[in-house]
């Protein structure tokens, strides 16, 4: 009796494999025998599923925003609306430089995203969808009076999404700066500043200390 394969499984563990090799060698280096090697797949299994390296990457990307946005909304599902979910989302999308998708994967891919159309698409897409889940919870805020009237929403979230891009550019270059605590408590003064009035933000300072 021949062995029924789940498709869509066997393609995500494809997709996790990739990302480790991403983190162990690089972008460049990574190629579909790297992939296979590490993965104890034969070559003829990924070309089963993908056309070439590119096609690979193009899902292996897509596959860990998918991933990351679940999570989002799964966490946000069981927090109050506001200011706690939009806390949770920002969490979530500074990558724990650790972690096999972590930051090091991600300056990988925006550098490959360079003269890569398909990427940059890819790229816009999911920053159009980041976007709409912080605009999301800074509606709910808002409504729930926990930021001022005055705070211009398409604003804040181009400067909350672009402060933790930052972050995680400084997390990779200099990672003794940033343990979790710190890049938590980051996160809180960054909400502080860009959320709240210049009156209350200073009277609600945060300990930043590792």
């Amino acid at each position: 009796m021949p062995k029924i394969v789940d498709h869509d499984r066997r393609r995500a563990e494809i997709a996790r494999v990739t990302m480790r090799v991403i983190q162990k060698m690089g972008l460049e280096k990574t190629t579909i025998r790297t992939i296979a090697r590490e993965g104890g797949f034969t070559s003829g299994v990924l070309s089963h599923y993908f056309r070439d390296k590119d096609d690979i990457i193009s899902f292996a990307f897509q596959w860990v925003a998918d991933r990351d946005f679940a999570e989002i909304e799964s966490a946000a599902a069981g927090l109050s609306p506001g200011l706690p979910r939009l806390r949770v989302s920002l969490d979530r999308m500074l990558l724990d430089p650790e972690a096999p998708e972590g930051v090091a994967v991600s300056l990988s891919f925006w550098s490959a995203a360079v003269g890569n159309p398909r990427l940059v698409v890819a790229y816009q897409e999911n920053y159009s969808r980041w976007r709409s889940y912080v605009k999301r919870y800074l509606r709910e805020a808002l409504r729930e009076g926990q930021v001022p009237g005055s705070v211009v929403i398409d604003d804040a979230v181009d400067l909350l999404v672009s402060a933790v891009d930052g972050l995680c550019v400084a997390m990779i270059l200099d990672p003794s700066r940033f343990p979790k605590r710190r890049r938590r408590a980051l996160i809180e003064r960054l909400l502080v500043g860009v959320t709240e009035s210049a009156s209350t933000a200073v009277s609600r300072p945060v300990n930043l200390s590792a």
